[in-house]
C-alpha cells in the first residue's frame, strides 16, 4: 500500500501545481444575428445590445467548489467542451451540457454576447442567472430557479419558473410593453420612471405589493404577476 501511495505522489504534485479554474472558451461572430436561443443546464448569461462594440459571443467556464483550487488538466473540462454554440441563419443557438457525475467540482458555464438591438432572447434552462443591458424585442425565460435582470427595454417579457428573482428597469417606455411573470415563489422589482401610467394585476396565495404608481386600466406597460408566494415592488 505504501509503495502504491508513493507511486502516485508525482502525479498529485503535478495536479496541485497546475490548477485549472477556467477555460479559454469558444467565440463566435454574431454579425446579422437577431435572435438568441439558450437551452440545457445551468449557466450565467450576460447580454448587451451596444452598437459601438462588435457583435460577438463568447462561452467559457470556471470551476467553483471544494475541488476547484487544485483541479488540473488531468480531468476534462467537459461541461464546456460538450456544450454547443452555433449559428443557424440569423439565430444563435447555445446548448449547455451538464457536468459529468464523476466531476469532482462544479463547472459553471458563462455566456457573454453583444447582439443587434431589438433582437429576441429565449432561455430555457434548469437554473440560470441572466443579466441583460440594452434594447430587446422580446425576452422569454423559463427555468426552475432564475435570477433575471434587465436594464433597458423590451416590448415583451415572459418569465416563468418555480423560484424567480426579477429586476426590470425600463430606461424608456413606448406604451407597447407586455410583461408576464409567473412562478411559485417570486420576488420582483419593476421600475418604469416617474409618472408613467401602467396597468398591473397580482394573483397569489400570499402576496406583498408595494407600488408608487396608480393602476390604470388598459394602460401599457401591462404587468401580470402570478404565483403562490409573491413580493412585488413597482416604481
Amino acid at each position: 500500500m505504501k509503495s502504491a501511495i508513493l507511486a502516485l505522489l508525482p502525479f498529485a504534485s503535478i495536479a496541485l501545481a497546475s490548477p485549472t479554474t477556467g477555460d479559454a472558451g469558444k467565440a463566435l461572430d454574431l454579425a446579422g444575428v437577431t435572435a438568441v436561443v439558450i437551452t440545457g443546464e445551468a449557466s450565467s448569461v450576460r447580454l448587451t445590445t451596444s452598437t459601438t462594440a462588435p457583435y460577438h459571443a463568447l462561452i467559457k467556464s470556471r470551476r467553483e467548489g471544494w475541488f476547484a483550487s487544485w483541479y488540473s488538466s488531468w480531468f476534462a473540462n467537459d461541461c464546456l467542451s460538450a456544450s454547443d454554440m452555433k449559428r443557424e441563419a440569423s439565430t444563435l443557438h447555445i446548448d449547455v451540457a451538464p457536468s459529468s457525475w464523476l466531476d469532482p467540482s462544479d463547472c459553471v458555464v458563462e455566456i457573454t454576447a453583444n447582439i443587434q438591438p431589438e433582437s429576441s432572447v429565449s432561455i430555457d434552462q434548469a437554473a440560470l442567472r441572466a443579466n441583460m443591458t440594452g434594447n430587446f424585442s422580446a425576452i422569454a425565460i423559463n427555468g426552475k430557479a432564475a435570477d433575471v435582470s434587465l436594464d433597458g427595454h423590451a416590448s415583451t417579457v415572459d418569465l416563468k419558473g418555480e423560484a424567480l428573482k426579477v429586476y426590470l428597469a425600463f430606461g424608456s417606455v413606448r406604451q407597447d410593453e407586455n410583461i408576464a411573470i409567473t412562478g411559485k415563489a417570486l420576488d420582483a422589482t419593476l421600475s418604469f420612471g416617474r409618472q408613467v401610467p401602467i396597468s398591473y394585476s397580482v394573483t397569489a396565495s400570499a402576496s406583498f405589493v408595494d407600488s408608487s404608481i396608480a393602476n390604470t386600466a388598459g394602460a401599457k406597460p401591462s404587468v401580470i404577476i402570478k404565483g403562490d408566494f409573491v413580493r412585488a415592488t413597482i416604481r
